[in-house]
């Protein structure tokens, strides 16, 4: 800072000071005392349009109204609406519930109901609070049992439907072999029927090797589904 700067800066605040010092000796002289708030006085009341009107506003007797709902203004005819009452319909009957249970799973993470729609021929996989897909979804799967399962419409109708069990396979009857000459005829076969080709209690070869297999197809069935519902529930998480 030059000499010159430091001149103006020094005769700057010597000004202020002094008005500043102007000031306090004009007010010790009693400069601006008469001024001051104006008294308060109630305002004068409004008049005329911009007039508020304070009491609450009574409707006139519904009687004087006649002629306005005979003649209502908002109508081009000047006719009464007519009133249109509420047309009742009756609630569709439930749809009957048409499928067949094909496998259940029951495992500590899953608990599925595999089941055939008849009416579509569809195979769906479901859990409990699940409603059925297509023209039966007001079905609604509730519980799942070891063989059976329980669904529930909205009407509180509840349908237990057992599981499918594989109808049994009819065995043609065996051919009875013609004995050799001189060799003891067989016993004669049971009236009514064809002689037992199998042993009591057991099924044939054939039907039980049916049986196997329809019962190791379902399984992997079983399988592959709960695969895939594991799967989706990963997706999801």
């Amino acid at each position: 800072m030059n000499a010159r700067t430091a001149r103006v800066i020094t005769l700057g605040l010597a000004g202020a000071c002094g008005f500043m010092a102007l000031v306090g000796v004009l007010a010790w002289m009693g400069a601006g005392r008469g001024y001051g708030w104006l008294p308060e006085t109630e305002a004068p009341p409004v008049t005329g349009v911009g007039r508020i009107d304070t009491e609450a506003v009574v409707m006139p007797p519904d009687s004087e109204f006649a002629e306005v709902r005979q003649r209502p203004i908002f109508n081009d005819d000047r006719k009464p609406t007519p009133i249109v009452e509420d047309v009742k319909t009756d609630t569709p009957p439930p749809v009957p519930l048409n499928i067949t249970l094909t496998g259940i799973v029951l495992t500590p993470d899953v608990r599925l109901a595999m089941v055939r729609d008849n009416a579509k021929n569809e195979a769906v996989s479901l859990r409990v609070g699940m409603p059925l897909p297509g023209e039966q979804q007001g079905w609604t799967l509730t519980e799942i049992r070891a063989r059976s399962v329980v669904f529930k419409n909205p009407q509180d109708e509840t349908s237990e439907v057992e599981l499918e069990v594989a109808p049994g396979l009819t065995v043609p009857p065996s051919p009875r072999p013609t004995p050799p000459a001189g060799a003891a005829s067989p016993p004669p076969a049971p009236p009514g029927g064809n002689a037992p080709t199998t042993v009591p209690g057991q099924p044939p070869p054939d039907r039980a090797a049916e049986l196997q297999r329809r019962i190791e197809e379902r399984r992997r069935e079983m399988r592959e589904q709960a695969e895939k519902l594991r799967e989706q529930q990963e997706q999801v998480k």
